[in-house]
């Protein structure tokens, strides 16, 4: 399933997603409504958080000359970058304290009783076993033992396919993934689908990059290896040549996959074939013994999104020898354990590299925050139906459902104005917009978790169980018809997403909350915040990507072709207006990479206005009159620009620029509106001043 995302999502992911929603921040971010009050013994916040707060404003930065630092360099005085954190904004300034809500919530649930329901024994458990830290340092590795045996007993290449069928069945991301997804030419049917994996850095750039710094980490790369190794008992000769060992089998895979920018082209995605045809490309791999051993189904269409990385993969398995891979086997292995399952020196190794190394991060954060998040990663519905129990109240869903449906009539009116688009293709864009479904706040219908065994003290077997819990649920869900009811974050999650394939836009619970929607503020703020989050999403269905789906969401052109010329070269202003901009010294940003988001950005921000713009005329209001010294259109943007202020590490903004979809805060704001004239006028800017663009870019 392909999902365009907000901000900054991290959920358990499916084994058969194809393009994973990006991610902003290192941490998930899991949040409780502050509605109804919380409980008296909660934490309380150091300040109170609102969508437009004038605290956060220095007014001795002009506007006009920088409008991120005007509106939030006051959050950058209160809000120093955390050690603990290689980001850190609203969104985790938001998560940091809703999380003390969740362990709260998970404290509670942790304690033996009788009254605990099934689904609150199930985290409470699980988050008791991730904080037995002690427990885990004395049980060491010899838990994941019977799959390190595994790895050693294979005995020929003709049982890889078995192996690797259980070990992807359990969480390991060797060689190839594959799971289920909607079927692109039929949104209707769920089809086995295989994409490219089996790597340990970041993306498949890491690899391949010849400057220092990627040499660099490189480097560090195989350093981390060879310490994971070790500390699973190898000498320190043989940790060193099998890090090498790593290396060289996953620069071979990445260099047969495609790059980031090219996995944001849906057609690059779309290779229709059966077992009988994948299974020819594939003469030094059984793929039906691994499809029988991984227990889905055998026959029906299949997609191989990636046939240049299946034909390497094929010639690595036929010339690598069996120590090789066994080797590469038990690196994925002791990786996909290492964080809160082992004991702590494989868990401080592992955040050494990825969050220190790679992105900055001083210190480690604490153990009751990682436990939290692993919680809603393995089991967000269980959590999410607590806490939607507790702080979800269902006028919260009928608001957010209220702005969602004017802001979609705003897009609706904005289709008629465009001077650029045929009356064909309005047709179309209107039938794919009516055709939009709304999801807010949470399921309608909750997982079942029954069948997840959660042990109380067993922190690796509950990660496995977990893993194999949620592939099954995957590959069930092959040659079934879709669950449009199905949701891909889970309800404490603070980000939003579009799915093209369902075509609907999914607002979760907790990101409907201050400082990003509040009652009590004017709808100004709201629209400026949430209402351009909203709009951001149902641009999605029409950036570069979106607009290749129909209203069903078939993966099929509705476009004239003039209007698909029209639309190219209007994208490819904002392009090349983000390729411009250096985000650290020696790193310009990806335009192409970051197409999509800047285009739902620009578009839902657009949508927010009109449909603010078309409510005050309704409700006659001051436009000259002020609130905290603004006016309500300096309001909305400011209310705009105060959900992006961040403070982000130098070494983070390097690997974000490289792989993140989504340009740096500072440009999702200033970039952004240097485009819109409206903005401008709203606080009477020059046409010589930084914050006016020459030639604006507009699409929607």
């Amino acid at each position: 399933m392909l999902r365009i995302c907000s901000n900054s999502p991290v959920h358990f992911p499916s084994s058969g997603s194809l393009l994973a929603c990006s991610i902003l921040f290192l941490a998930a971010f899991p949040a409780v409504s502050q509605q109804p009050a919380a409980p008296a013994d909660a934490p309380a916040p150091a300040h109170e958080l609102r969508v437009f707060d004038p605290s956060l404003i220095d007014t001795s930065v002009d506007p006009c000359d920088n409008f991120y630092q005007f509106s939030c360099k006051g959050w950058f005085k209160r809000n120093p970058l955390p050690a603990d954190q290689t980001s850190y904004g609203r969104f985790t300034e938001l998560y940091e304290l809703n999380r003390l809500h969740l362990k709260q919530i998970l404290v509670e649930a942790s304690t033996t009783n009788g009254t605990r329901s099934v689904n609150e024994q199930k985290i409470g458990d699980e988050y008791a076993s991730c904080m037995d830290v002690a427990g885990i340092n004395q049980k060491g590795i010899a838990p994941l033992q019977p799959e390190l045996d595994r790895i050693a007993a294979l005995k020929n290449k003709a049982e890889l396919p078995a192996l690797l069928a259980h070990l992807q069945t359990i969480g390991v991301n060797a060689f190839f993934g594959m799971g289920a997804a909607q079927d692109y030419a039929d949104s209707a049917s769920v089809i086995a689908t295989f994409y490219a994996a089996g790597l340990g850095l970041p993306e498949r750039d890491y690899y391949t990059r010849t400057d220092a710094k990627s040499v660099e980490q490189r480097q560090q790369y195989v350093a981390h290896v060879k310490k994971i190794l070790q500390l699973a008992g190898e000498p320190d000769a043989r940790a060193a040549k099998d890090a090498q060992t790593v290396l060289a089998i996953e620069t071979r895979l990445a260099e047969a996959s495609l790059t980031v920018t090219e996995q944001r082209d849906p057609q690059n995605l779309n290779h229709p074939t059966d077992l009988a045809a994948m299974s020819a490309m594939l003469p030094h791999f059984s793929l039906a013994t691994y499809m029988t051993a991984d227990h889905a189904p055998a026959t029906g269409k299949m997609n191989d999104t990636e046939p240049k990385f299946y034909a390497a993969f094929n010639t690595v398995v036929a010339d690598t020898s069996l120590d090789q891979i066994k080797v590469y086997l038990r690196w994925h292995l002791l990786h996909a354990f290492a964080g809160t399952s082992l004991p702590e020196s494989f868990d401080q190794e592992n955040w050494n590299f990825y969050a220190h190394t790679l992105n900055g991060a001083e210190k480690q954060q604490e153990r009751w925050k990682r436990c939290t998040s692993r919680v809603d990663l393995e089991m967000g519905e269980a959590l999410g139906k607590v806490y939607v129990d507790h702080y979800f109240p269902p006028a919260e869903k009928q608001r957010t459902l209220d702005m969602t449906l004017a802001i979609e009539q705003a897009m609706d009116k904005d289709i008629d104005s465009l001077d650029w688009m045929s009356a064909e293709t309005k047709v179309r864009a209107k039938e794919k917009l009516h055709g939009v479904m709304n999801k807010i706040g949470y399921p309608d219908k909750w997982r079942d978790y029954s069948k997840l065994e959660i042990v109380r003290g067993d922190a690796i077997g509950n990660q496995i169980r977990a893993h194999e819990f949620e592939h099954a649920r995957d590959l069930a869900k092959i040659g079934k018809p879709v669950d449009k009811g199905e949701w891909e974050m889970t309800p404490p999650t603070v980000n939003a997403y579009y799915d093209p394939q369902q075509n609907n836009v999914n607002f979760p619970a907790g990101y409907l909350q201050p400082p990003f929607f509040s009652g009590k503020e004017d709808d100004a703020a709201n629209y400026g915040d949430m209402g351009s989050t909203i709009g951001h999403e149902l641009t999605h269905g029409f950036d570069d990507e979106g607009r290749q789906f129909d209203a069903t969401g078939n993966l099929k052109n509705w476009w004239t072709k003039d209007d698909e010329s029209k639309f190219t070269d209007r994208a490819d202003c904002m392009v090349k207006q983000y390729d411009a901009i250096e985000s650290v010294p020696g790193v310009h940003l990806n335009g192409k990479l970051t197409e999509g988001e800047n285009l739902a950005d620009l578009g839902g921000l657009w949508l927010a206005w009109i449909a603010w713009q078309e409510k005050a005329e309704a409700a006659h209001l001051d436009m000259a009159a002020k609130t905290d010294g603004y006016t309500p259109e300096q309001r909305f943007w400011i209310a705009y620009a105060q959900q992006w202020c961040t403070q982000t590490r130098q070494e983070d903004l390097r690997s974000r620029a490289l792989t993140d979809p989504h340009a740096p805060d500072e440009y999702r704001t200033n970039a952004i509106l240097q485009d819109l004239p409206e903005f401008a006028k709203s606080f009477s800017c020059k046409a010589s001043q930084k914050m006016v663009s020459p030639k604006p870019c507009r699409v929607w």
